[in-house]
């Protein structure tokens, strides 16, 4: 039996918060990109009552995939956007009043393209390869600094 030995280094650590911000940048455009896109449309168009309620279609958006999962019933957004029944339909939404300040907090907000995204992570990127190929000279300078490992 082959006994595997795990260590944890700092570039282990390094890697991990790269990950880590690379997610979060991801998470982030997410809710920007594509649900701020609807959130946005939707306040635009004064669907604030679900006699005012709007499609897809007079949003002149899309549905795709990932906005069909975010409004699923239980999720996040649909604490915010709600479904209109008032048209007999569905696929008519809508954002209550009372949930306006909430949903331009939340998803509203300067506007953010994948050209941008795409551009801070790869300075990211950049950034977290000189940390991880210099790190044992960082490493070193501190050791010697604090006198760590002494004469």
């Amino acid at each position: 039996m082959i006994k595997m030995l795990s260590v944890v280094t700092v570039d282990n650590i390094l890697q991990g918060m790269f990950l880590g911000v690379i997610l979060a940048v991801l998470a982030v455009a997410y809710n920007k990109l594509v649900i701020g896109r609807f959130v946005k449309a939707l306040i635009k168009a004064e669907a604030v009552h679900p006699s005012f309620a709007k499609t897809f279609a007079q949003l002149e958006l899309k549905r795709n995939f990932f906005l069909s999962f975010a409004l699923r019933s239980g999720g996040t957004l649909r604490k915010i956007v709600f479904e209109s029944e008032d048209f007999g339909e569905k696929g008519y939404f809508y954002i209550p009043e009372d949930k306006l300040y909430r949903a331009g907090r939340i998803y509203g907000g300067k506007d953010v393209d994948m050209l941008f995204v795409a551009a801070i992570i790869l300075v990211l990127f950049i950034f977290f390869t000189f940390v991880l190929l210099y790190m044992p000279v960082i490493e070193a300078q501190i050791v010697d600094f604090f006198g760590l490992f002494g004469d």
